[in-house]
């Protein structure tokens, strides 16, 4: 009987009867063969083009042994610090270790280093200088050029230098690694590539048809260059883009664009759906995805504080009705499963089905900010659909919507009375979703994300379809502390308001993290949005964040009694 991973150890090698990889790949995450971990779809992917994969999981990174075990692989070593940011994986927003970490076995922290994916292509560089390094994954992706950085508190370099890879890709990258492995194959060169950055010693084969950049330097020493490179970057994504780095020239290809039959593909490669068996303790990120689906990719919402604009892009891509329906049918089969489908969606479940009248070729930086983008096409239809398709499956009990919806573009759909009824009736688990992320204007326009509807529109469509329905069910907000733009005051606000409209005080607050290379992570450190000059008030003092943060936990009967205790920290907004 054939081993069905790939191989992560010299005895799984033998199984297989090879003697030797083509590429390996090193990741910081437990391997999970899963379509919702990206180093299994990378594997995969490189699979079924011939390639023999193997991966080494979680290196011990003291140690440059732990990159030898699977010995040298005849193209290159593919390097991702796991599905998470190294650094978010390791810290709070407060900048104290966490104590968890999902993607291990067991779900305990520890084994992944700060800035991981230097640490392992430093390491690959002791054991193999020789072998070419692809570097992916989030970490890459959000750290491609220069960047604000949280942790240090100053604009860092691009990645690509400090781990000294020979090409890093950004986005999804299953086009792209196909392509870097039929070069290096091929021993071609690894150039203009969609979806890739490099380093060039000149800018010759280019024939000035790219944009160029401010240099590195310029923007590591200057806020105000900072800001002006932000905005080139950001609004010209789709052309070839030049910054000076050093002696050389980093070279950001524009981002490769994947179809419906592609995706299906990708979802239909033979994964095991499940961690690999050496592991004794399960690891906890799988157990929260396993009975779940991910149905499109993109999202055209743009908020700044968000990485999956910049990392997927907005173009919505979604998968087929068979496709998703044969992906059902392979978890209804799992020894684990026991007939409730967990969600079908994506980063909000109901942008599957939205398409563009002009194909995603909007000048628009938001196809949402600071209104709807009259060429984006609103359907729901499709996506209930799939939903009562699913739910009509052998051996589906139950299907909800765990990711939640994107409440405001919902009831500017086509057909919004009808559908939300059908999703109140029909696929919600007790809860839904909803990440109104805050009840300030000033908060909510520096975090790009003015509702189309007002929070009280909808919660009482919500409360009204539910009771008539005679079901308990509530709306789940999801908010956020310490975002620019954000007062003590505010939070107060705040309080009070989510206080009235949903009768409790919710605990899902989440502190703003500066994600890297997000609009948001620029205002925080320069206080001005590069795409408006607008001002904002940043809290970057941590005790003061806690405070803020803490705003929503304070015990006390009622949160007008939060006043009391805050009144002389709050910075009133000026007029």
């Amino acid at each position: 009987m054939s081993f069905n991973f790939l191989p992560t150890s010299p005895g799984e090698m033998q199984k297989k009867n090879w003697n030797e990889l083509d590429i390996i790949l090193v990741t910081g995450d437990a391997y999970v063969d899963h379509p919702a971990f990206g180093t299994a779809v990378i594997g995969r992917v490189l699979e079924s083009k011939g390639y023999k994969v193997g991966i080494i999981s979680m290196p011990d990174w003291t140690n440059p042994e732990s990159v030898k075990i699977l010995g040298k692989p005849k193209l290159f070593f593919g390097v991702t610090s796991g599905n998470v940011e190294s650094m978010i994986s390791k810290y709070t927003a407060f900048k104290k270790p966490r104590s968890d970490d999902p993607y291990a076995p067991g779900g305990k922290s520890g084994h992944r280093p700060n800035r991981a994916l230097i640490v392992y292509c430093n390491l690959i560089k002791q054991a193999f200088n020789d072998v070419p390094i692809v570097i992916g994954g989030l970490e890459a992706s959000m750290r491609r050029v220069a960047h604000y950085d949280y942790w240090s508190n100053k604009v860092r370099r691009n990645i690509l230098a400090d781990t000294r890879a020979d090409i890093l890709v950004y986005g999804m990258g299953e086009m792209q690694i196909a392509t870097i492995a039929e070069r290096l194959k091929n021993q071609e060169p690894l150039t203009a590539i969609p979806g890739t950055v490099v380093f060039s010693k000149d800018l010759n084969s280019l024939k000035n048809t790219y944009l160029d950049l401010p240099s590195e330097q310029q923007v590591i020493e200057s806020k105000e260059t900072f800001l002006e490179f932000y905005r080139k970057f950001f609004r010209h994504q789709q052309k070839t883009l030049v910054q000076k780095s050093g002696t050389r020239y980093l070279v950001h290809n524009s981002p490769p664009a994947i179809t419906t039959n592609e995706l299906d593909n990708i979802y239909d490669l033979p994964f095991q759906r499940k961690p690999h068996p050496s592991y004794e303790k399960p690891v906890p990120a799988f157990d929260m995805i396993k009975n779940s689906i991910t149905a499109h990719r993109g999202c055209v919402s743009g908020c700044s504080f968000c990485s999956l604009s910049l990392h997927q892009g907005k173009r919505i891509i979604s998968r087929s009705e068979s496709s998703v329906l044969k992906e059902v049918s392979k978890i209804s089969q799992a020894g684990y499963f026991k007939g409730h489908i967990t969600d079908i969606g994506g980063p909000s479940a109901n942008m599957y089905g939205f398409q563009c009248k002009i194909n995603w070729q909007c000048p628009r930086e938001s196809c949402t900010f600071p209104n709807l983008c009259k060429n984006l096409m609103l359907d729901n239809n499709g996506w209930l659909t799939l939903l009562e398709k699913v739910k009509n499956q052998k051996g589906i009990s139950k299907v909800t919507v765990g990711s939640g919806i994107r409440f405001d573009l919902f009831f500017k759909s086509q057909n919004a009375k009808a559908n939300f009824k059908k999703l109140v009736k029909s696929f919600i688990s007790g809860q839904l979703k909803i990440a109104p992320e805050h009840t300030n204007p000033n908060v909510l326009t520096a975090m790009r994300k003015t509702p189309l509807i007002e929070l009280e529109q909808f919660i009482q469509n919500f409360n009204d379809t539910t009771n008539r329905m005679g079901k308990k069910q509530y709306p789940l907000p999801y908010l956020m502390s310490n975002h620019p733009g954000s007062t003590m005051h505010d939070m107060v606000e705040m309080k009070n308001k989510i206080f009235k409209l949903f009768h409790t005080i919710p605990e899902q607050v989440q502190s703003f993290i500066p994600l890297p290379m997000t609009l948001s992570s620029v205002i925080y450190y320069t206080g001005t949005d590069p795409l408006t000059n607008k001002k904002y008030y940043v809290e970057r003092d941590i005790n003061k964040k806690r405070k803020q943060h803490n705003v929503f936990f304070m015990k006390n009967e009622h949160p007008k009694e939060s006043k009391k205790h805050i009144r002389k920290a709050v910075p009133r907004r000026k007029k």
